[in-house]
């Protein structure tokens, strides 16, 4: 297999997220860059030099669509709303001829990425209960997808397969569902708040006014035109703060630790 440069993975992405914006658009699909992708397109029209993958979000429904129909021979979608075998929350759209290794995983899962994050209405009312159901089966998808790694000592791996015991009866798949439907519970209802995932294992949510998602305009994304919800920028400033400074030169690393390979 030869490898993939850092700065080659970003061409794959940009090309996998045209594809999907041309999609997208042609199927009433509505998405938005987000997270850091988001803060790249206002910041520096492209990547933030350092980053190594790009994040879209996507409301439930058009998510739902999105995995259901995108169809393209140079693609595969890793999910676990469809993939039995899928050992991660997050959906990831990536090029076929790539395979990605992270760091002490001898097994690759999916290639170079472009991950997508749905959002669902929040409860207006206490959510105090809602989150712990959701937090509770969030914990044990992780608990039962949990992998061995190279590094593990031998004391970690017991611990990691004591966790899978109560869950053996459980499939990843059924786990899942429970996930979906708990964060489901109130898309039929008309409520004033949005929440979403960040995607770290042990992060909570994060909660924005649905006003901020009413219109998506166009931004330039490495050459390409792309979409981005009109209120990024309050969105930013509450997950992020001032957005547009620096960080610090020791926090300027890729947040991935992974090699990337054709095959």
């Amino acid at each position: 297999m030869k490898e993939i440069l850092l700065d080659e993975s970003k061409q794959i992405m940009v090309k996998t997220l045209e594809k999907i914006d041309s999609f997208c658009r042609k199927n009433n699909i509505v998405y938005s860059l987000c997270w850091g992708t988001m803060i790249g397109a206002i910041r520096h029209q492209g990547f933030i030099p350092w980053d190594d993958d790009i994040d879209l979000m996507m409301p439930r429904n058009d998510y739902n669509r999105f995995i259901n129909e995108f169809n393209d021979p140079d693609y595969n979608i890793y999910t676990p709303q469809k993939d039995r075998n899928c050992i991660q929350v997050l959906t990831k759209v990536y090029n076929n001829n790539t395979r990605i290794f992270f760091n002490n995983h001898h097994k690759s899962l999916f290639g170079v990425w472009v991950s997508i994050f749905p959002y669902d209405n929040a409860p207006d009312g206490s959510i105090k209960l809602w989150e712990f159901k959701r937090n509770f089966w969030m914990n044990l998808y992780h608990f039962k997808t949990v992998r061995y790694l190279t590094t593990d000592s031998l004391l970690r791996r017991i611990g990691k397969f004591a966790l899978k015991i109560p869950l053996l009866p459980f499939s990843s798949f059924w786990i899942n569902k429970r996930i979906e439907k708990c964060l489901t519970k109130f898309n039929n209802q008309t409520t004033k708040m949005y929440c979403i995932w960040p995607g770290d294992t042990y992060s909570g949510f994060d909660y924005y006014s649905v006003d901020l998602f009413e219109e998506c305009i166009d931004v330039t994304f490495d050459g390409i035109n792309t979409r981005i919800i009109k209120g990024y920028d309050i969105f930013l400033r509450l997950k992020y703060g001032d957005y547009m400074q620096f960080p610090p030169e020791s926090e300027r690393a890729p947040k991935h630790d992974y090699r990337a390979y054709y095959i």
